[in-house]
């Protein structure tokens, strides 16, 4: 059994939204977290006053900057290189702390079987779940993914299908062996379910632990840069490169080549391109695809017992 953790890196990515990243950062020191973990801020080549802000609340705080705009992964695998500690937390600019959370997600890292922690989540404004247990089934060719929202699924740890980059904590050597986030999915959306299912092949796991709990302002940076059909687009182009990258259960490839074919037909007699768009797009990252795929270990878990253990409990919503 591993030692207890006591001090941790928090990493938080950020581009042009240096008023996010004060109220993330404010939130911390209010609540004494701030005061036991190393800050790495990533700036992802802001143009706006990110350092300013981030200096002015946390004097202490790693400021990283990118050159240019590199995205959500790069961001990340840049923070998580940087930190000091075993154990990153990282926290989209757009969560913030209500509460001290830390010790809850920490305490998990002495078994050394965890990957990865999730907290429990409650979006902005509403307070409605916003995250936290999650499991997923193959449904129609591609991998469904199904939320705990009634609160009291969520009162008990469980292991939790992947661990939410907006809101995780992450065994940084583990992380940085699998490669981080990958830029494969660039700008946004799968990398964090891709890199958690990568752990699981691993015999790693994904746990969730209702007693850490931070709010989150879902969207908040990339709906207020990207429009609607963009968003879309690229969320089902990455369903797709997650099948392609890490399925190896034939039954359900066929199934996905099958759906993808029906899918396809079905949209453009609706006259409706955006699904077709996002399986040209995937397409045209296929080789990527094969090199990452011939790379990979082979799993030791498989992809049916990896979607049956996070699928013990049983009322799940969308």
């Amino acid at each position: 059994m591993a030692q207890r953790v006591r001090r941790c890196s928090i990493v938080i990515p950020t581009w042009n939204a240096g008023y996010l990243v004060e109220r993330c950062l404010r939130a911390l020191k209010d609540h004494g977290e701030a005061d036991r973990a190393e800050i790495v801020v990533v700036d992802d080549g802001s143009t706006a006053d990110t350092a300013e802000r981030t200096w002015a609340t946390c004097p202490d705080a790693v400021l990283v900057r990118h050159d240019g705009n590199r995205g959500f992964a790069a961001a990340c695998n840049t923070g998580v290189s940087r930190a000091s500690h075993e154990v990153v937390v990282l926290l989209n600019n757009d969560v913030v702390a209500a509460a001290p959370f830390l010790d809850p997600l920490l305490s998990h890292f002495r078994d050394e079987r965890v990957f990865a922690v999730n907290p429990r989540v409650y979006q902005a404004g509403d307070g409605r779940p916003g995250g936290g247990l999650v499991r997923g089934a193959m449904h129609c060719g591609l991998l469904r993914l199904r939320w705990a929202e009634r609160e009291f699924l969520r009162e008990g740890r469980a292991l939790t299908l992947y661990a939410n980059g907006a809101a995780m904590a992450v065994s940084r050597s583990r992380y940085l062996a699998l490669g981080g986030f990958d830029t494969l999915y660039a700008p946004f959306y799968s990398e964090d379910l891709d890199l958690s299912y990568r752990a699981y092949q691993r015999g790693w796991t994904v746990v969730y632990e209702p007693e850490s709990r931070l709010i989150h302002e879902h969207g908040a940076t990339i709906g207020a840069r990207h429009d609607r059909a963009f968003i879309d687009r690229v969320s089902t182009r990455n369903r797709i490169l997650f099948v392609w990258r890490n399925v190896r259960d034939r039954r359900y490839l066929v199934s996905h080549a099958i759906w993808m074919l029906a899918r396809s037909l079905g949209a453009a007699l609706k006259g409706d391109l955006t699904f077709t768009r996002a399986l040209v797009d995937a397409a045209r990252r296929a080789d990527a695809v094969r090199k990452r795929r011939r790379s990979d270990p082979d799993p030791v878990v498989s992809d049916r017992e990896i979607l049956g253990s996070t699928a013990g409990w049983a009322d799940c919503e969308r």
